[in-house]
Protein backbone atom coordinates (compact mmCIF):
# COMPACT_ATOMS: atom_id res chain seq x y z
CA UNK A 1 0.00 0.00 0.00
CA UNK A 2 2.65 2.54 0.94
CA UNK A 3 4.76 1.58 -2.39
CA UNK A 4 1.19 2.07 -3.93
CA UNK A 5 0.64 5.62 -2.40
CA UNK A 6 4.50 6.78 -3.41
CA UNK A 7 3.71 6.13 -6.52
CA UNK A 8 0.26 8.08 -6.83
CA UNK A 9 1.68 10.97 -4.98
CA UNK A 10 4.56 11.51 -7.68
CA UNK A 11 1.93 11.29 -10.48
CA UNK A 12 0.29 14.18 -8.53
CA UNK A 13 3.47 16.69 -8.46
CA UNK A 14 2.73 19.45 -10.32
CA UNK A 15 5.11 19.03 -13.85
CA UNK A 16 6.95 21.91 -12.76
CA UNK A 17 8.11 20.27 -9.46
CA UNK A 18 8.62 16.72 -11.46
CA UNK A 19 11.31 18.72 -13.60
CA UNK A 20 12.66 20.26 -10.81
CA UNK A 21 13.68 16.82 -9.66
CA UNK A 22 14.68 15.65 -12.94
CA UNK A 23 17.09 18.62 -12.80
CA UNK A 24 18.87 17.03 -10.08
CA UNK A 25 19.46 13.44 -10.95
CA UNK A 26 22.76 12.48 -12.35
CA UNK A 27 21.75 11.38 -15.84
CA UNK A 28 21.84 7.33 -15.23
CA UNK A 29 19.39 7.64 -12.49
CA UNK A 30 17.13 10.25 -15.02
CA UNK A 31 17.20 7.70 -17.21
CA UNK A 32 15.72 4.92 -14.81
CA UNK A 33 13.06 7.44 -13.89
CA UNK A 34 12.13 8.36 -17.54
CA UNK A 35 11.00 4.22 -17.74
CA UNK A 36 9.35 3.98 -14.94
CA UNK A 37 5.99 3.91 -15.98
CA UNK A 38 4.17 5.19 -19.47
CA UNK A 39 2.84 8.63 -17.19
CA UNK A 40 6.68 9.11 -16.16
CA UNK A 41 7.97 8.46 -19.10
CA UNK A 42 5.67 11.38 -20.52
CA UNK A 43 6.70 14.37 -17.35
CA UNK A 44 9.89 13.20 -17.77
CA UNK A 45 11.07 12.76 -20.90
CA UNK A 46 11.91 15.99 -21.81
CA UNK A 47 13.96 16.91 -19.81
CA UNK A 48 16.33 13.67 -19.79
CA UNK A 49 16.53 14.58 -23.94
CA UNK A 50 17.93 17.99 -23.26
CA UNK A 51 20.81 16.44 -21.80
CA UNK A 52 21.82 15.21 -25.35
CA UNK A 53 21.97 18.20 -27.32
CA UNK A 54 25.45 17.10 -27.27
CA UNK A 55 25.91 13.76 -28.06
CA UNK A 56 29.90 11.93 -27.62
CA UNK A 57 30.69 9.37 -29.68
CA UNK A 58 33.67 7.68 -30.74
CA UNK A 59 32.80 6.23 -33.96
CA UNK A 60 33.24 2.67 -32.47
CA UNK A 61 30.03 -0.21 -33.60
CA UNK A 62 29.01 0.57 -29.77
CA UNK A 63 29.12 4.20 -30.14
CA UNK A 64 27.06 4.32 -33.59
CA UNK A 65 24.58 2.13 -32.19
CA UNK A 66 23.65 4.41 -29.21
CA UNK A 67 23.40 7.26 -31.76
CA UNK A 68 20.84 5.03 -33.60
CA UNK A 69 18.73 4.42 -30.57
CA UNK A 70 18.45 8.29 -30.13
CA UNK A 71 17.62 8.88 -33.32
CA UNK A 72 14.69 6.12 -33.74
CA UNK A 73 13.00 8.32 -30.36
CA UNK A 74 11.01 10.29 -31.97
CA UNK A 75 11.31 13.05 -28.67
CA UNK A 76 14.87 12.69 -28.29
CA UNK A 77 16.27 13.12 -31.80
CA UNK A 78 14.39 16.29 -31.80
CA UNK A 79 17.06 17.29 -29.09
CA UNK A 80 20.56 16.39 -30.94
CA UNK A 81 22.30 19.34 -32.05
CA UNK A 82 25.63 18.62 -31.91
CA UNK A 83 28.02 15.65 -32.49
CA UNK A 84 30.95 15.63 -30.56
CA UNK A 85 33.60 12.82 -32.59
CA UNK A 86 36.10 13.03 -29.01
CA UNK A 87 38.35 9.63 -27.89
CA UNK A 88 41.45 8.97 -26.90
CA UNK A 89 43.98 7.95 -29.80
CA UNK A 90 43.74 5.22 -30.97
CA UNK A 91 40.64 4.32 -30.33
CA UNK A 92 38.47 5.76 -32.44
CA UNK A 93 36.21 3.18 -35.02
CA UNK A 94 36.74 0.04 -32.68
CA UNK A 95 34.49 -3.23 -33.44
CA UNK A 96 34.41 -1.98 -37.68
CA UNK A 97 36.26 -3.46 -40.43
CA UNK A 98 37.71 -0.55 -42.60
CA UNK A 99 39.34 -0.86 -45.55
CA UNK A 100 41.33 2.03 -47.45
CA UNK A 101 42.02 2.92 -51.06
CA UNK A 102 45.78 2.57 -52.48
CA UNK A 103 45.66 6.66 -52.49
CA UNK A 104 45.24 6.19 -48.67
CA UNK A 105 41.45 7.76 -47.81
CA UNK A 106 39.15 5.48 -46.77
CA UNK A 107 37.39 3.22 -49.52
CA UNK A 108 33.57 3.70 -50.18
CA UNK A 109 32.68 5.07 -46.35
CA UNK A 110 28.97 5.07 -47.24
CA UNK A 111 29.21 1.48 -48.38
CA UNK A 112 29.80 0.26 -45.12
CA UNK A 113 25.94 -0.46 -43.84
CA UNK A 114 26.65 1.22 -40.41
CA UNK A 115 28.15 4.13 -42.06
CA UNK A 116 24.66 4.26 -44.66
CA UNK A 117 22.53 3.70 -41.53
CA UNK A 118 24.75 6.98 -39.62
CA UNK A 119 24.12 8.75 -42.69
CA UNK A 120 20.55 8.16 -42.92
CA UNK A 121 20.06 8.68 -39.57
CA UNK A 122 21.81 12.43 -39.99
CA UNK A 123 19.74 13.28 -42.98
CA UNK A 124 16.47 11.41 -42.03
CA UNK A 125 16.22 11.01 -37.78
CA UNK A 126 18.00 14.11 -36.54
CA UNK A 127 16.91 17.10 -38.56
CA UNK A 128 18.38 19.58 -35.79
CA UNK A 129 21.87 17.70 -35.92
CA UNK A 130 24.19 20.33 -38.13
CA UNK A 131 27.38 20.58 -35.93
CA UNK A 132 30.19 18.39 -36.20
CA UNK A 133 33.34 18.90 -33.41
CA UNK A 134 36.20 16.78 -34.22
CA UNK A 135 38.57 16.87 -31.15
CA UNK A 136 40.37 13.69 -30.36
CA UNK A 137 42.07 13.87 -27.35
CA UNK A 138 45.62 12.17 -26.15
CA UNK A 139 45.43 8.64 -24.56
CA UNK A 140 46.28 8.37 -20.46
CA UNK A 141 47.23 5.00 -20.58
CA UNK A 142 50.50 3.86 -21.93
CA UNK A 143 50.81 4.01 -25.88
CA UNK A 144 50.36 0.65 -27.67
CA UNK A 145 52.97 0.42 -29.93
CA UNK A 146 52.89 -0.94 -33.60
CA UNK A 147 51.37 0.54 -37.15
CA UNK A 148 48.56 2.65 -36.28
CA UNK A 149 47.55 3.57 -40.24
CA UNK A 150 45.07 0.55 -40.20
CA UNK A 151 42.82 2.47 -37.52
CA UNK A 152 40.48 5.07 -37.94
CA UNK A 153 41.94 8.32 -37.50
CA UNK A 154 40.32 11.93 -37.01
CA UNK A 155 40.92 12.60 -40.58
CA UNK A 156 39.19 9.27 -41.59
CA UNK A 157 35.92 11.09 -39.33
CA UNK A 158 36.34 14.32 -41.26
CA UNK A 159 36.19 12.26 -44.81
CA UNK A 160 33.20 10.27 -43.56
CA UNK A 161 31.05 13.40 -42.32
CA UNK A 162 32.77 14.67 -45.98
CA UNK A 163 30.92 12.10 -47.55
CA UNK A 164 28.02 12.62 -46.26
CA UNK A 165 27.94 15.87 -46.71
CA UNK A 166 28.36 15.63 -50.71
CA UNK A 167 25.67 12.73 -51.11
CA UNK A 168 23.29 14.19 -49.01
CA UNK A 169 24.09 17.89 -49.79
CA UNK A 170 23.58 17.83 -45.79
CA UNK A 171 23.62 21.52 -44.80
CA UNK A 172 26.11 22.57 -42.05
CA UNK A 173 25.90 24.78 -39.46
CA UNK A 174 29.15 24.21 -37.69
CA UNK A 175 32.56 22.48 -38.17
CA UNK A 176 35.02 22.05 -35.86
CA UNK A 177 38.46 20.15 -36.94
CA UNK A 178 41.12 20.23 -34.59
CA UNK A 179 43.17 18.52 -32.06
CA UNK A 180 42.62 18.37 -28.38
CA UNK A 181 45.26 18.84 -26.02
CA UNK A 182 48.46 16.72 -26.48
CA UNK A 183 46.81 14.88 -29.24
CA UNK A 184 50.48 13.37 -30.86
CA UNK A 185 48.95 12.08 -34.46
CA UNK A 186 48.84 13.61 -37.40
CA UNK A 187 45.59 15.85 -38.12
CA UNK A 188 44.52 17.05 -42.03
CA UNK A 189 46.89 14.33 -43.26
CA UNK A 190 45.50 14.69 -46.85
CA UNK A 191 46.61 11.55 -48.20
CA UNK A 192 43.66 10.43 -46.18
CA UNK A 193 41.28 13.43 -46.94
CA UNK A 194 38.85 12.90 -50.49
CA UNK A 195 40.51 13.96 -53.39
CA UNK A 196 38.02 16.10 -55.17
CA UNK A 197 36.19 17.04 -52.15
CA UNK A 198 35.53 20.89 -53.85
CA UNK A 199 34.65 19.66 -57.31
CA UNK A 200 31.91 18.03 -55.79
CA UNK A 201 28.85 19.81 -56.84
CA UNK A 202 26.29 18.62 -53.68
CA UNK A 203 29.53 19.18 -51.25
CA UNK A 204 29.69 22.97 -52.50
CA UNK A 205 25.91 23.47 -52.23
CA UNK A 206 25.97 22.44 -48.79
CA UNK A 207 29.19 23.79 -47.38
CA UNK A 208 27.96 27.05 -48.67
CA UNK A 209 25.60 27.26 -45.80
CA UNK A 210 28.21 26.64 -43.29
CA UNK A 211 28.06 29.21 -40.51
CA UNK A 212 30.71 28.44 -38.24
CA UNK A 213 34.32 27.56 -38.98
CA UNK A 214 36.89 26.48 -36.66
CA UNK A 215 40.02 24.87 -38.11
CA UNK A 216 43.18 24.02 -35.89
CA UNK A 217 46.08 22.73 -37.72
CA UNK A 218 49.68 23.31 -38.59
CA UNK A 219 49.98 24.44 -41.98
CA UNK A 220 52.11 22.25 -44.65
CA UNK A 221 52.49 22.69 -48.03
CA UNK A 222 50.53 19.94 -48.43
CA UNK A 223 47.27 20.53 -46.32
CA UNK A 224 47.87 24.63 -47.85
CA UNK A 225 45.38 24.55 -50.87
CA UNK A 226 42.75 22.18 -48.67
CA UNK A 227 42.41 24.63 -45.85
CA UNK A 228 41.93 27.61 -48.15
CA UNK A 229 39.49 26.57 -50.28
CA UNK A 230 37.52 25.42 -47.26
CA UNK A 231 37.37 28.86 -46.18
CA UNK A 232 36.66 30.29 -49.55
CA UNK A 233 33.96 27.56 -50.24
CA UNK A 234 31.83 28.71 -47.16
CA UNK A 235 30.07 31.73 -48.15
CA UNK A 236 28.25 32.14 -45.45
CA UNK A 237 30.30 32.17 -43.04
CA UNK A 238 29.21 34.12 -39.63
CA UNK A 239 32.74 32.79 -37.50
CA UNK A 240 35.77 31.63 -38.56
CA UNK A 241 38.85 30.72 -36.30
CA UNK A 242 42.24 29.63 -37.54
CA UNK A 243 45.02 28.21 -35.46
CA UNK A 244 47.90 27.76 -38.03
CA UNK A 245 50.82 27.73 -36.18
CA UNK A 246 53.25 30.92 -36.27
CA UNK A 247 55.13 29.79 -39.38
CA UNK A 248 55.88 32.37 -42.25
CA UNK A 249 54.11 29.77 -44.70
CA UNK A 250 51.22 31.20 -42.42
CA UNK A 251 51.73 34.58 -43.75
CA UNK A 252 51.93 33.40 -47.07
CA UNK A 253 48.41 31.57 -46.47
CA UNK A 254 46.74 34.94 -44.80
CA UNK A 255 48.70 37.36 -47.36
CA UNK A 256 46.46 34.87 -50.42
CA UNK A 257 43.70 34.40 -48.07
CA UNK A 258 43.33 38.25 -48.27
CA UNK A 259 43.48 38.82 -51.68
CA UNK A 260 41.03 36.66 -52.62
CA UNK A 261 37.80 37.19 -53.98
CA UNK A 262 35.99 34.55 -52.95
CA UNK A 263 36.58 35.45 -48.84
CA UNK A 264 33.65 35.43 -47.15
CA UNK A 265 31.98 39.05 -46.37
CA UNK A 266 29.52 37.83 -43.72
CA UNK A 267 31.74 37.29 -40.64
CA UNK A 268 30.93 38.43 -37.36
CA UNK A 269 33.39 37.11 -35.66
CA UNK A 270 37.05 36.69 -36.44
CA UNK A 271 39.49 34.59 -34.18
CA UNK A 272 43.19 34.44 -35.23
CA UNK A 273 44.82 32.02 -32.74
CA UNK A 274 48.91 30.93 -32.29
CA UNK A 275 49.68 31.77 -35.48
CA UNK A 276 51.58 34.22 -37.74
CA UNK A 277 49.94 37.28 -40.22
CA UNK A 278 51.26 40.57 -41.47
CA UNK A 279 48.89 44.06 -40.48
CA UNK A 280 47.94 44.93 -44.29
CA UNK A 281 46.94 41.48 -45.07
CA UNK A 282 44.76 41.31 -41.30
CA UNK A 283 43.35 44.59 -42.34
CA UNK A 284 42.13 43.17 -45.81
CA UNK A 285 41.06 40.76 -44.01
CA UNK A 286 38.55 42.92 -41.82
CA UNK A 287 37.72 45.02 -43.95
CA UNK A 288 35.89 42.46 -46.75
CA UNK A 289 33.09 41.88 -43.70
CA UNK A 290 32.96 45.59 -42.04
CA UNK A 291 29.68 45.86 -42.15
CA UNK A 292 29.19 42.63 -40.28
CA UNK A 293 32.24 42.32 -38.24
CA UNK A 294 31.58 42.29 -34.64
CA UNK A 295 34.09 40.56 -32.30
CA UNK A 296 38.32 40.53 -33.35
CA UNK A 297 40.02 38.02 -31.15
CA UNK A 298 44.16 37.84 -31.90
CA UNK A 299 45.49 35.09 -29.22
CA UNK A 300 49.33 34.21 -29.48
CA UNK A 301 49.36 36.00 -32.93
CA UNK A 302 52.87 37.24 -34.59
CA UNK A 303 54.04 39.07 -37.23
CA UNK A 304 51.86 42.65 -36.54
CA UNK A 305 53.54 45.77 -36.41
CA UNK A 306 52.83 49.12 -34.37
CA UNK A 307 50.08 51.41 -35.55
CA UNK A 308 47.76 48.73 -37.17
CA UNK A 309 45.04 49.18 -34.49
CA UNK A 310 45.67 52.95 -34.99
CA UNK A 311 44.53 52.52 -38.68
CA UNK A 312 41.72 50.77 -37.71
CA UNK A 313 40.91 53.31 -35.30
CA UNK A 314 40.93 55.94 -37.94
CA UNK A 315 38.54 53.50 -40.32
CA UNK A 316 35.73 53.25 -37.78
CA UNK A 317 32.78 54.54 -39.32
CA UNK A 318 33.29 51.91 -42.11
CA UNK A 319 33.16 49.26 -38.84
CA UNK A 320 29.09 50.19 -37.92
CA UNK A 321 28.25 46.67 -36.17
CA UNK A 322 32.14 46.21 -34.20
CA UNK A 323 31.76 45.87 -30.75
CA UNK A 324 34.57 44.26 -29.26
CA UNK A 325 38.69 43.77 -30.29
CA UNK A 326 40.59 41.72 -27.98
CA UNK A 327 44.20 41.06 -27.70
CA UNK A 328 45.71 38.51 -25.86
CA UNK A 329 49.54 37.23 -25.40
CA UNK A 330 51.18 38.52 -28.54
CA UNK A 331 54.49 37.47 -29.50
CA UNK A 332 56.78 40.60 -30.63
CA UNK A 333 60.26 39.64 -32.98
CA UNK A 334 62.45 41.02 -30.21
CA UNK A 335 62.13 37.78 -28.69
CA UNK A 336 59.72 39.38 -25.88
CA UNK A 337 57.14 36.57 -24.68
CA UNK A 338 53.32 38.17 -23.49
CA UNK A 339 50.98 36.54 -21.34
CA UNK A 340 47.90 36.96 -19.83
CA UNK A 341 47.43 38.43 -16.59
CA UNK A 342 44.53 40.32 -15.52
CA UNK A 343 44.43 42.67 -13.01
CA UNK A 344 41.75 45.51 -11.26
CA UNK A 345 44.39 48.63 -10.32
CA UNK A 346 42.87 51.63 -8.76
CA UNK A 347 45.52 54.25 -10.93
CA UNK A 348 45.92 57.31 -8.38
CA UNK A 349 43.77 59.84 -10.42
CA UNK A 350 40.71 57.21 -9.72
CA UNK A 351 40.88 55.86 -12.95
CA UNK A 352 40.50 52.57 -13.77
CA UNK A 353 42.97 52.16 -17.09
CA UNK A 354 46.30 50.93 -16.55
CA UNK A 355 49.18 50.53 -19.04
CA UNK A 356 52.34 48.62 -17.84
CA UNK A 357 54.93 47.36 -20.47
CA UNK A 358 58.72 47.05 -20.75
CA UNK A 359 60.42 49.83 -22.91
CA UNK A 360 60.66 48.29 -26.03
CA UNK A 361 57.31 46.22 -25.42
CA UNK A 362 54.97 48.50 -26.83
CA UNK A 363 57.18 48.34 -30.18
CA UNK A 364 57.85 44.53 -30.23
CA UNK A 365 54.21 43.54 -29.21
CA UNK A 366 52.46 44.75 -32.32
CA UNK A 367 50.61 47.88 -30.15
CA UNK A 368 52.07 50.84 -30.00
CA UNK A 369 51.92 53.90 -27.84
CA UNK A 370 50.39 55.39 -31.12
CA UNK A 371 47.56 53.31 -31.18
CA UNK A 372 46.59 54.41 -28.02
CA UNK A 373 46.68 57.67 -28.49
CA UNK A 374 45.33 57.62 -32.30
CA UNK A 375 42.08 56.36 -31.27
CA UNK A 376 39.84 59.09 -32.31
CA UNK A 377 37.15 60.41 -30.28
CA UNK A 378 33.62 60.27 -31.46
CA UNK A 379 31.82 64.23 -31.58
CA UNK A 380 28.47 62.94 -31.99
CA UNK A 381 28.87 60.94 -28.79
CA UNK A 382 28.98 61.98 -25.52
CA UNK A 383 32.16 60.53 -24.36
CA UNK A 384 35.77 61.57 -25.20
CA UNK A 385 38.66 59.87 -26.14
CA UNK A 386 41.13 62.39 -25.91
CA UNK A 387 44.43 60.80 -24.93
CA UNK A 388 47.32 63.43 -24.17
CA UNK A 389 50.82 61.74 -22.74
CA UNK A 390 53.32 63.00 -20.65
CA UNK A 391 56.33 61.80 -20.70
CA UNK A 392 59.25 61.68 -17.91
CA UNK A 393 62.71 60.85 -18.37
CA UNK A 394 63.39 57.34 -19.38
CA UNK A 395 65.09 54.84 -16.57
CA UNK A 396 67.94 52.47 -16.60
CA UNK A 397 67.93 49.13 -18.31
CA UNK A 398 64.97 47.26 -17.39
CA UNK A 399 64.46 43.55 -17.18
CA UNK A 400 60.77 42.66 -17.85
CA UNK A 401 58.39 39.86 -18.98
CA UNK A 402 55.65 41.67 -20.60
CA UNK A 403 51.65 40.60 -19.84
CA UNK A 404 49.11 41.83 -22.30
CA UNK A 405 45.57 41.83 -22.07
CA UNK A 406 43.50 44.44 -24.18
CA UNK A 407 40.15 44.83 -24.59
CA UNK A 408 38.43 47.33 -26.92
CA UNK A 409 34.63 47.55 -27.29
CA UNK A 410 32.25 50.00 -29.05
CA UNK A 411 29.22 51.07 -26.67
CA UNK A 412 26.43 52.56 -28.55
CA UNK A 413 28.91 53.48 -31.53
CA UNK A 414 31.61 54.92 -28.83
CA UNK A 415 34.45 53.87 -28.58
CA UNK A 416 35.17 51.98 -25.01
CA UNK A 417 38.57 50.74 -24.00
CA UNK A 418 39.68 48.35 -21.06
CA UNK A 419 43.30 48.02 -21.38
CA UNK A 420 45.73 45.93 -18.96
CA UNK A 421 49.68 45.20 -19.37
CA UNK A 422 51.21 44.61 -16.47
CA UNK A 423 55.42 44.25 -15.90
CA UNK A 424 57.15 41.85 -13.83
CA UNK A 425 59.95 42.61 -12.05
CA UNK A 426 63.07 40.94 -12.49
CA UNK A 427 62.31 38.85 -9.26
CA UNK A 428 59.32 37.80 -10.58
CA UNK A 429 57.52 40.26 -8.65
CA UNK A 430 54.06 41.81 -9.57
CA UNK A 431 53.46 44.92 -8.71
CA UNK A 432 49.65 46.54 -7.98
CA UNK A 433 47.03 44.73 -7.35
CA UNK A 434 46.04 41.06 -6.98
CA UNK A 435 44.86 39.55 -9.95
CA UNK A 436 40.86 39.27 -10.75
CA UNK A 437 39.66 36.56 -12.40
CA UNK A 438 39.54 36.04 -16.49
CA UNK A 439 36.50 38.03 -17.78
CA UNK A 440 35.52 39.73 -14.61
CA UNK A 441 36.20 43.07 -15.86
CA UNK A 442 33.37 44.97 -16.76
CA UNK A 443 32.16 47.41 -18.68
CA UNK A 444 29.42 50.34 -18.20
CA UNK A 445 27.28 52.15 -20.72
CA UNK A 446 28.80 55.72 -19.75
CA UNK A 447 32.35 54.97 -20.90
CA UNK A 448 35.23 57.29 -20.91
CA UNK A 449 39.05 56.35 -21.22
CA UNK A 450 42.08 56.92 -18.93
CA UNK A 451 45.09 54.96 -19.04
CA UNK A 452 48.92 55.02 -16.99
CA UNK A 453 51.52 53.34 -17.87
CA UNK A 454 54.32 52.70 -15.37
CA UNK A 455 57.91 50.53 -15.99
CA UNK A 456 59.80 51.07 -12.86
CA UNK A 457 60.34 54.92 -11.95
CA UNK A 458 59.28 55.78 -16.19
CA UNK A 459 55.52 57.32 -15.94
CA UNK A 460 53.15 58.18 -18.58
CA UNK A 461 50.30 59.32 -17.64
CA UNK A 462 47.04 59.36 -20.11
CA UNK A 463 44.38 61.11 -19.35
CA UNK A 464 40.94 60.70 -20.96
CA UNK A 465 37.57 61.67 -20.73
CA UNK A 466 35.57 62.86 -17.23
CA UNK A 467 33.37 59.60 -17.71
CA UNK A 468 35.70 56.68 -16.83
CA UNK A 469 34.86 52.97 -15.51
CA UNK A 470 35.30 52.44 -11.97
CA UNK A 471 37.04 49.21 -10.64
CA UNK A 472 35.63 47.36 -8.16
Amino acid sequence: MARSGSKSHFRSLPLEIVEMICDELPTPDLAALVGTCCHTYHHTIHRFAQRYAEVYIDFSEHGLNHLHAIAQNPIMRQYVQRLVIMAPEPHLGRGIQWQWSVAGHLRNSLDIPILRRFRDDLVHRLPHCRSFIISPIACTGPSEEGNHDHLLKPDDVATILYDIIADAKLPVKLFWYGKGINYTTETMDVKRLPKTLFGNAGFRAAWGKLENLHLEHDLTPYNYSFILDSILHASSLRKLYLGLGPRDLAMEFFAQLSRSEDLPSTLERITLAFTAIQADDLMRILYKSRLSLRRIDLTGVTGLSPGWLAVLGSMQADFPQLETIELDMLYGCGGVTLSTLSTTVQCDSGKTFELQTGRTGSETMGVGLEDLGALPSNEAGSTALDMLMKTQAPVATITASVTLLFLLSFLSQNWAVNLTLSDLQSDGSRKHASPRASGETEISESVGFSASLDVATETFPLLGGQNCLVGE
